[in-house]
């Protein structure tokens, strides 16, 4: 009988489930969208008991179009999006909205601890400096601005881990996850007691933490009554979505770098040990060694509110044509030289974590009587780039090799973005085939966890088909230069101006 592996990804816009055979094709899918709650600037978050709903569609949708009996399902994955601090009390969900990884609110925390210690010891003992990503600083927002919540919760677990505890009644979490929490000691790989009183947190709170390939619990029979699996299915400790789609996209080695297109924009680069600046971000993979980035939290998300705001035009033409409305702006954008016409993007529309300010803005420099809808939609590719670049000439300049980027994501679909890339970077670019994104890296993971693959990155480098490749032209690098440097000076031009604006606005609220 075939081993059919299920890999559940929790994403911020959608969740999907994906059967995979053991060489990794993706036999049938389901998605479910979502949307997500912004009641004040800088605030995202959603109600966890709607990602159990889309698992709970995605698996039935799925086992009822593959035909699939349910006990052919071998193993089961789950990664999703990260730092989300999902509250448990006893077995059960404590109601109401969490906050999302692109949740700033807590802002005012991480200024506290910036302030109160010295930072180099901060990155030394954590691998990053306090941002309002890391889950930690999120629970100490509760702490003071919910402290009834707080003291009733006896877990605080991540989307994933929220849906491998309804799957299977356990709580645990894995080292990508842990990594994100601004709790885990980088040397021990466990949880910082001295962090954790730093942030004046209990670290009763957070739960055990397992290799991300390791089982920890078996479907349940109140999970498959909901959800059509198997009672007994084992299920893996998984990972975060990064990091997740990371592996199925081959960052497993030195020299490789990976950007990623998707709601967040990111570029990381493969290492053995965290690579320690203030300005660079952390994280340990779901297999031995991490990965250091630089992410732009509204990278894609800046595409997606260009097309709903103001291009209905595209949006009627797409549905004539049978097509995505992003592959109409990217038609339009090819037509625009390198450059977008004089028109420069800052593309920060949910602020910045470490490069700049968490209350940074979108810009558009350079408008004329001359830009329309392409000069737009060229400028936000560009401007995601231009800031991702920023994150990769730091990473460089610690000594880092960089011979190839895996381009992966929404926009990896697009030849002009991939080519664009390529020229900004100054580096081949290449794009992988059929990318299931972080449920292929899960089911990877899954494989591994029942003995059906031996070695996670092997397993990796043999599954992933390498689609496009990009190489860098001489011209277009030597224009995207000048433009570069005006990015940046734009870029920290602005900053105290962010800081001020960003100030009024938490007064007027």
């Amino acid at each position: 009988m075939a081993n059919y592996l299920l890999g559940i990804d929790i994403g911020t816009e959608s969740s999907r489930a994906i059967i995979f055979d053991e060489e990794g094709k993706a036999l049938v899918k389901s998605q479910v969208t979502y949307g997500v709650i912004c009641n004040y600037p800088g605030w995202a978050a959603q109600d966890p008991e709607q990602w159990w709903q889309a698992t709970v569609t995605n698996c039935r949708r799925v086992l009822s179009e593959s035909g699939f009996k349910p006990s052919q399902i071998a193993a089961i994955g789950v990664c999703g999006q990260m730092h989300a601090p999902v509250p448990i009390r006893g077995k059960e969900l404590i109601p109401g909205e969490v906050q999302l990884w692109c949740d700033k609110r807590c802002e005012e925390q991480c200024r506290q601890v910036v302030n109160q210690y010295d930072s180099d010891q901060l990155i030394n003992k954590t691998g990053n400096l306090p941002v309002p990503s890391w889950t930690g600083l999120k629970i100490k927002w509760i702490k003071e601005n919910q402290p009834d919540l707080y003291a009733k919760a006896t877990k605080f677990l991540s989307a994933k881990d929220y849906i491998n505890f309804k799957l299977t009644g356990n709580q645990y979490t894995d080292l990508s996850e842990a990594s994100g929490t601004f709790l885990l000691d980088p040397t021990s790989l466990k949880w910082s007691h001295e962090i954790a009183e730093l942030l004046d947190l209990e670290i009763n709170k957070l739960p055990e933490i397992v290799n991300s390939w390791q089982i920890i619990g078996h479907v349940t029979a109140e999970a498959a009554q909901e959800t059509g699996l198997a009672v007994g299915i084992p299920v893996v400790a998984g990972g975060g979505d990064m990091p997740c789609l990371l592996l199925g996209a081959g960052l497993t080695k030195l020299g490789r770098a990976c950007d990623v297109a998707g709601t967040a924009c990111d570029i990381s680069v493969f290492g053995e040990e965290p690579c320690i600046d203030p300005r660079l971000m952390n994280l340990h993979h779901v297999i031995p060694g991490w990965f250091t980035f630089g992410i732009l939290d509204s990278g894609g998300s800046s595409y997606r509110w260009l097309r709903d705001n103001f291009c209905e035009p595209q949006i009627e033409e797409a549905e004539q044509r049978g097509m995505s409305a992003y592959e109409i702006l990217n038609e339009l954008a090819e037509k625009v030289e390198a450059g977008a016409g004089g028109l420069i993007y800052l593309p920060y529309l949910m602020g910045e974590r470490v490069l700049g300010s968490a209350f940074s803005r979108g810009v558009f420099f350079g408008l004329t009587l001359t830009h329309g809808r392409a000069n737009l939609a060229r400028a936000i590719i560009e401007g995601i780039t231009f800031d991702l670049r920023q994150s990769l000439e730091i990473i460089c300049s610690k000594g880092k090799r960089i011979d190839e980027i895996r381009f992966i994501g929404g926009g990896a679909r697009s030849p002009l973005w991939g080519k664009i890339k390529a020229n900004i970077y100054g580096i081949p670019v290449v794009t992988v085939e059929e990318f299931e994104g972080g449920a292929l890296g899960v089911a990877i993971l899954a494989g591994r966890g029942i003995g059906l693959f031996t070695d996670v990155v092997e397993t990796a480098e043999k599954l992933i088909k390498i689609r496009w490749q990009f190489w860098p032209n001489v011209e277009e690098i030597n224009r995207y230069n000048i433009y570069y440097k005006i990015f940046k000076k734009l870029h920290d031009l602005l900053q105290p101006l962010f800081d001020e604006l960003g100030a009024v606005n938490h007064k007027v609220i």
